[in-house]
């Protein structure tokens, strides 16, 4: 928790320096104002432990971890923003599989498994000037390598340029893809030269076959970025 904490403050850190150096190269907005103008941020994923049920009775118990995000946006109007992000994390678990052949047989795994996200996101601001709630909604695409082995140990061997003749030996892993699509609420504030800082609450939810339902992952999402 410790790591996790004084990571996401390392992050907000620098992302409040790039946030503030960019708009003052820029010079383009001041707090409110948001109309016609683009915006980019940089940002934390704060997502919250959850347990996904697959069919035939495995599961997947996630831990809480830290994730990052970048995006870009235009702002319609004073009301309305339009943009897109790409977030990616590493998140450890603790799972039990379920044997489909052997009833009542078990195993136990553990380890991490990575997360890649594209989404496009609509954002409503309730008011026009520099301290806003708002609410947003998100539609994407989200990539899981769950780095558990999918079939044998493979090597390939190739000239390189530089190092001459190099052999390599690798392992493909599970994955999975799905549709995404999430929903969420929080506060804006816009300071001097076009900057600004946001935190949220966000909820997404996975269309995965192999799932029990439809998977959801709640957090906190904080950001910080510039106006131009």
């Amino acid at each position: 928790m410790n790591r996790i904490l004084c990571s996401t403050l390392a992050v907000l850190a620098a992302c409040l320096a790039a946030g503030t150096a960019g708009a003052q190269f820029f010079g383009a907005a001041t707090p409110g104002n948001r109309a016609d103008h683009w915006e980019g941020y940089a940002g934390a994923r704060y997502v919250f432990s959850e347990t996904i049920d697959f069919k035939g009775g495995s599961t997947i118990d996630s831990d809480d971890d830290l994730g990052f995000a970048f995006g870009l946006g235009y702002n319609l109007d004073d009301h309305w923003l339009v943009g897109g992000e790409i977030s990616w994390s590493n998140v450890g678990y603790d799972g039990v599989l379920k044997s489909a052949d052997a009833p009542g047989a078990t195993a136990h795994l553990s380890g991490e498994y990575e997360t890649f996200v594209m989404s496009a996101n609509v954002t409503y601001h309730f008011m026009e000037g520099p301290l806003t709630p708002f609410v947003t909604a998100n539609l994407g695409y989200t990539w899981v390598d769950s780095n558990i082995a999918d079939g044998p140990p493979q090597t390939g061997c190739w000239w390189d340029p530089w190092w001459g003749y190099i052999c390599n030996t690798w392992v493909d892993t599970k994955s999975a893809e799905s549709a995404s699509y999430g929903l969420g609420a929080g506060v804006r504030w816009e300071f001097s030269r076009g900057g600004f800082l946001r935190a949220s609450y966000n909820q997404r939810w996975l269309d995965l076959d192999e799932a029990s339902g439809t998977p959801n992952f709640g957090g906190i999402f904080i950001d910080i970025g510039s106006k131009f």
